[in-house]
């Protein structure tokens, strides 16, 4: 028989098809290693994000550094599981919107613009990396997502915190300090003839504890006015962890701590019920009442707030009154972010002011307006007013039989609220422990919207 032979371009042709084939097939071996790679990494990574989320919880009541390690390591595991998903969808993830994203965006541009241009010789490194917590606030959102436990992280803050509130009240009638030896972080009670000591917890300042342990004490108050059908031992259980923060937070002695969180207490009350809030304001009144007349420190304290000459309200006035010319110099965009501290005697010098006070401006409001301008002062306030917002549209999705999810939305409510009227005194956003506790509580409300919007919650353990 004839033999067939090939032509040079049948050849080519043959030739172009296998290195064609070896290229896909090349290609494939090269995916099925990625997926691969992705899924082991998405197998492994199932372990310790669950953990490290419940580490950060615990640390956001006793160790700024377990904060930093814990919050950075949670938000770095999930954007490395999120990454892997990408590669192998093991599970349906999709990101999502907070409804923030404008006034966070054009904040951190704001920022950013105020270093450059009007504090040039600033670190602006460090201070764009301070607001890591932009981030970290997606991150943590997508860490509850990916891995629901919100229950157990209620029932974590609410007893740690009863714990911690304990060695607490145990500092404030002992002075020691059981952490760093030294007794460096706890100070005399700053009332006359002081002779017990304000509590300050694990944070070593009693500003910062109260500031963020006012934060969490709305959440057993928020049980405890929830608790109508829950057992006898239960609402016991919820008093006690109240009575024991609040006597910790009443005994830091500071008084916007305590403006802050009567106020959060009166703003719950009011969603709750007309009878919660007469109850509220009844008790309110007989218990203050009472301290008033039996204790000279409570009294003397709380007479300072409005008192003229008090030296820490002196320092408050003279530097809102810096700030606020740093404002009308620069209002734009501000004078640099946490910039207003080094240049505080520059505008004291200015203004005729005779004082040696310096430091951030004991306001978060104020704060803004001198380091961000009007633009970066509505992008915070719009951000903040959303969360409020978003906070109240979901208290209203809840039904009353999901105890647990209503207890998260309504403590989550009173701790914003105690956050931004402790802000009226105090730089709190600036406290790097009080703000990790606030962007925590915002990752857990803004959860909770995404999944009440895409539908029903079948119960308060779903989350």
């Amino acid at each position: 028989m004839p033999t067939l032979k090939c032509s040079d371009a049948q050849k080519d042709i043959k030739i172009r098809s296998i290195d064609s084939y070896c290229q896909r097939l090349h290609h494939h071996r090269e995916r099925e290693s990625i997926i691969m790679a992705s899924k082991n990494l998405v197998n492994v990574l199932n372990f310790p994000i669950p953990i490290f989320i419940l580490l950060y919880s615990v640390s956001l009541m006793t160790s700024m550094s377990g904060m930093e390690i814990f919050g950075i390591g949670t938000c770095v595991l999930t954007l490395l599981y999120i990454i892997a998903n990408y590669f192998f969808k093991m599970r349906e993830f999709h990101l999502f919107r907070l409804g923030v994203e404008v006034p966070l965006a054009c904040f951190l541009i704001v920022v950013y613009l105020g270093l450059v241009l009007n504090a040039p010789d600033s670190d602006h490194f460090f201070e764009m990396g301070q607001q890591r917590w932009i981030i970290m606030l997606y991150l943590l959102t997508y860490a509850f997502e990916l891995f629901p436990g919100l229950n157990r992280i209620i029932n974590t803050l609410m007893v740690v915190s009863s714990l911690v509130a304990i060695y607490a009240i145990f500092e404030h009638f002992t002075g020691i300090d059981l952490i760093r030896g030294d007794n460096r972080a706890v100070t005399p009670a700053p009332v006359a003839d002081a002779h017990v000591f304000q509590s300050a917890g694990f944070f070593g300042h009693h500003l910062s504890y109260g500031y963020s342990f006012g934060q969490i004490i709305c959440f057993p108050f928020a049980a405890l006015l929830l608790s109508r059908k829950k057992t006898r031992l239960q609402r016991l259980g919820f008093a006690v962890s109240c009575l024991i923060i609040g006597m910790s937070l009443f005994w830091t002695y500071g008084r916007g701590v305590w403006i802050a969180v009567a106020f959060a207490f009166f703003v719950m009350s009011l969603y709750v019920s007309k009878k919660t809030v007469i109850y509220f304001l009844l008790t309110f009144g007989l218990v203050g009442g009472i301290f008033y007349s039996v204790n000279p420190g409570f009294q003397e304290r709380l007479s300072s707030i409005w008192a003229d000459g008090f030296h820490s309200n002196e320092d408050r006035r003279v530097l809102w009154k810096a700030n606020l010319e740093m404002f009308n110099d620069y209002p734009w965009i501000g004078i640099g972010y946490q910039q207003n501290e080094p240049r505080t005697q520059e505008y004291y010098k200015k203004l005729g002011i005779t004082h040696e006070f310096g430091g951030h401006a004991h306001n978060n409001y104020i704060q803004m307006l001198a380091t961000t301008g009007i633009l970066g002062f509505f992008c915070y306030m719009l951000f903040i007013l959303s969360f409020l917002l978003m906070t109240q549209r979901l208290w209203s999705d809840i039904p009353e039989t999901h105890f647990w999810h209503r207890v998260i939305v309504l403590g989550a409510l009173g701790s914003q609220v105690a956050f931004h009227v402790g802000g009226l005194t105090q730089w709190d956003f600036g406290d790097a422990v009080v703000r990790h506790l606030y962007v925590f509580i915002l990752a857990m409300v803004a959860y909770m919207a995404e999944r009440y919007s895409r539908g029903i919650v079948p119960d308060d353990y779903a989350l």
